[in-house]
């Protein structure tokens, strides 16, 4: 039984003047999550001196920590089955099941007690999944997309198929492509972007660095990332692109073409927001392609989605202006 608020009062010592508030919180309250405490901090729950703040900020002594948030369910309560969220299934057999997920879906929790994800969806599904996996509140899941982008996901039903395409993710042998619009004028028809990408400094987004593991300019969490990309199409202040990910990091497509200067069209965490960008509805990033080898069978299975409509029109409105 856990309770349902959350409501205490912290003082900062001079020993721990400095730290980011999100850090220092996580130790002083074991039983909430990092990622669940900064959700508090962004919706006013957790304050300052009285005062909103940003996870990120630096902690003075004396300052004065105000909780009053509801309590997160413990991490091993049991996700709720969502048959209300459609699912827009392309394949699905005695052990892969293949979505098309849509825009503004999150794949898993974040946080324990969320219950709108694709993996609540999967779950009134194929109530099998439940046990599939590494962690229960991702269950199935092998790979991910971005809340904000589209496109093409391979579950596993069952963990002999989970451990198989695990280990091909693992090892580069998946396929997949992505459609991409950018704000600016992509130089090179085609290249390969190899910067490493680890946590920003503000720790909101994820940041692309050149170098390599031993490259002294990489921090400590950076980890290697290769994106390849070639040019479908040009417009006068925007390249339409097929981008092919090699690695799988967090946010990789995005951080790496806003490090070169080219951010995803209705990128709002990456792309800038004072520069004459594209109005653009959701983030311009869809998986259009993807193939792997059946985790039983061996069988080569590849699989297409077309662009969403809402990019669809957006491609139209470019081509008609030019």
């Amino acid at each position: 039984m856990y309770t349902t608020h959350m409501k205490t009062s912290l003082t900062v010592d001079a020993e721990s003047a400095g730290k980011r508030l999100d850090a220092w919180l996580a130790a002083q309250l074991p039983d909430q999550s990092r990622s669940r405490l900064q959700k508090h901090i962004k919706a006013g729950a957790i304050t300052v001196n009285g005062k909103t703040v940003t996870p990120h900020l630096a902690l003075s002594e004396g300052d004065v920590i105000a909780v009053d948030a509801p309590d997160a369910p413990p991490a091993d309560a049991p996700l709720t089955p969502r048959p209300d969220i459609k699912l827009d299934i392309l394949h699905e057999d005695a052990d892969v099941v293949v979505v098309n997920k849509p825009s503004g879906l999150i794949v898993h929790p974040a946080v324990p007690g969320e219950n709108g994800t694709l993996v609540n969806a999967l779950l009134a599904r194929y109530p099998e999944m439940a046990t599939v996996g590494d962690d229960p509140n991702r269950a199935g899941i092998v790979h991910r997309l971005d809340r904000e982008a589209s496109g093409l996901l391979a579950v596993a039903r069952t963990q002999r198929a989970f451990d198989a395409l695990k280990a091909q993710f693992q090892n580069h042998t998946v396929h997949k492509e992505y459609a991409v619009l950018v704000d600016g004028t992509v130089a090179q028809d085609a290249d390969t972007i190899r910067m490493a990408i680890g946590r920003s400094s503000t720790g909101k987004r994820m940041a692309a660095r050149p170098g390599n593991r031993k490259s002294p300019e990489l921090s400590g969490d950076d980890r290697p990332a290769v994106t390849h990309y070639h040019v479908e199409e040009r417009f006068p202040r925007n390249t339409f692109l097929t981008v092919r990910t090699e690695t799988g990091r967090t946010h990789q497509i995005r951080a790496h073409f806003h490090a070169l200067g080219w951010p995803v069209v209705g990128d709002d965490l990456y792309g800038d927001k004072a520069a004459l960008r594209l109005r653009a509805s959701r983030l311009f990033l869809h998986c259009k392609a993807l193939s792997f080898t059946h985790p039983v069978t061996g069988e080569t299975m590849a699989f297409q989605a077309p662009l969403p409509p809402e990019l669809e029109t957006m491609l139209a409105q470019l081509r008609g202006a030019r």
